[in-house]
């Protein structure tokens, strides 16, 4: 029987949170993970990240092995590092340097990139700076930005630093009714063709950003909805 490639295979359990999943997301496609509060949906994007160890499963990136790990009480036989993942998260805090400019913030990760040089990096960023509808605002730090700039921005600093995948934990909750449907959009635009596991609880992000549907079920794994 053949079989879908996928670009993102995963299978983990953190049994102290009562997660046991498994999901496949094809190369350039979004996957929405929805659930109740506690299902496992920011727990299974730590594991992914890089900040958090599940007791058993695997994680494979295309042809890399981000973890393998065969039992709760055994040694992890593959764990690719978080700053070695080529992962970019973006949450509802943004996360900003508050001490550095919006073209610095961006700038920060572009090495992973291959981006060297202050002024090929800078270039970069005021690119992104414009592609996010923020040009002209390299040199405001955050505390001079409101809550949607900010999010922009980070949105720029995720992507600029060229990830393979990307993952999103409620990237829009702390944002107001008026700025959530512009960021919403945003990330429509900037995220095609990159490989995205969403975390959401609102069905408009889901209906903008999503091709593919995974509902975790506490009783155990489920299967993959295409939209």
């Amino acid at each position: 029987m053949t079989t879908q490639a996928t670009n993102l295979d995963v299978n983990l359990t953190v049994v102290q949170r009562n997660v046991d999943l498994t999901f496949s997301v094809p190369e350039g496609q979004t996957l929405a993970l929805l659930g109740s509060n506690g299902s496992g949906k920011t727990t299974t994007l730590l594991a992914l990240a890089g900040w958090l160890i599940p007791d058993s499963g695997h994680a494979r990136l295309a042809d890399t092995v981000l973890f393998d790990c065969p039992a709760p009480a055994a040694k992890p036989r593959v764990w690719v590092p978080a700053v070695d993942r080529g992962i970019g998260y973006l949450s509802q805090n943004h996360h900003l340097f508050p001490h550095l400019s919006a073209h610095e913030n961006i700038m920060y990760g572009m090495d992973r990139a291959g981006i060297v040089g202050r002024k090929a990096r800078k270039g970069k960023a005021a690119e992104w700076l414009e592609r996010v509808g923020l040009a002209g605002y390299g040199k405001r730090k955050p505390g001079q930005l409101s809550g949607g700039q900010a999010q922009r921005v980070a949105i720029a600093r995720v992507l600029a630093s060229g990830p393979r995948l990307v993952l999103l934990d409620e990237p829009l909750a702390a944002l107001d009714v008026e700025a959530a449907p512009a960021i919403r959009q945003l990330l429509a635009e900037v995220l095609t063709d990159h490989t995205v596991v969403l975390v959401t609880h609102h069905q408009n992000d889901v209906d903008a950003l999503a091709d593919r549907v995974h509902h975790i079920d506490p009783q155990g794994p489920t299967r993959p909805t295409a939209l």
